[in-house]
């Protein structure tokens, strides 16, 4: 009787089995399962609710219906900040957020670890079917802001603070490690004050948001743990 491989549900064929109709079931698994997993490039449309559960049925079968097989996958159309479902599995992925305005959170299995893929970027990401691992991002494009905005971990932003001053609100729940940058787009800080909200966290150690009123400035924050909070790396 066939078996299935644990990690990419290849069909293992039994002693005995499949008389005169092995090659069929070789060839497809070479030409599907193989395929998929090595050099799949899978567009997976989540336009629709919260959550997406991508499909994972053993043996070869048609893209669609081994979702979690393919080695890269381009997630398009979220309407709003998304989980998309993983089986927790030992893989390698490429993938792709591939929205202008929200997250998608890749999870393992129903209640496993999870990983935040920022509006527009790409990640290539390893699971021991446990926890994942970045191995390479290639980050997000740069986005123009005039008004109140609460930033993404990774974010590039042009700050533009001709209309008036505003204030652009740091993320709620950063890991160690996490930057945003900040540019003053139309050298306009000096006169329009661009205000960094603090959202709780500290920054340079300081319970209080960091206001910036120099002209032209061009910085980043890293976010350094709860001791410090967020830290500038250039000033």
């Amino acid at each position: 009787m066939s078996t299935y491989s644990n990690r990419l549900q290849i069909e293992l064929i039994g002693i005995g089995d499949q008389a005169n109709a092995w090659g069929t079931t070789t060839n497809n698994n070479f030409s599907q399962s193989l395929e998929q997993s090595i050099a799949g490039v899978y567009t997976k449309n989540i336009s629709s609710g919260t959550t997406t559960v991508l499909t994972a049925t053993d043996g070869p079968q048609t893209p669609a219906d081994n979702e979690n097989r393919q080695a890269a996958i381009i997630f398009t159309n979220a309407a709003a900040n998304h989980i998309v479902q993983f089986t927790a599995k030992e893989k390698l992925y490429f993938l792709r957020n591939a929205a202008t305005t929200y997250t998608v959170t890749a999870r393992l299995g129903a209640s496993g670890n999870t990983y935040v893929i920022n509006p527009e970027t790409s990640v290539f990401l390893a699971t021991d079917g446990t926890n994942w691992y970045e191995l390479q991002t290639s980050g997000g494009t740069w986005v123009t802001k005039t008004t109140t905005y609460t930033a993404l971990s990774g974010d590039k932003i042009f700050a533009n603070t001709t209309g008036g001053a505003f204030t652009i609100t740091l993320p709620a729940a950063p890991a160690t490690g996490d930057e945003v940058r900040f540019v003053d787009l139309a050298s306009t800080f000096d006169t329009n004050n661009l205000t960094i909200g603090r959202n709780s966290l500290k920054i340079n150690g300081a319970t209080a948001d960091l206001t910036v009123a120099t002209e032209d400035a061009a910085f980043s924050l890293v976010y350094s743990g709860a001791t410090y909070g967020w830290k500038l790396t250039e000033k």
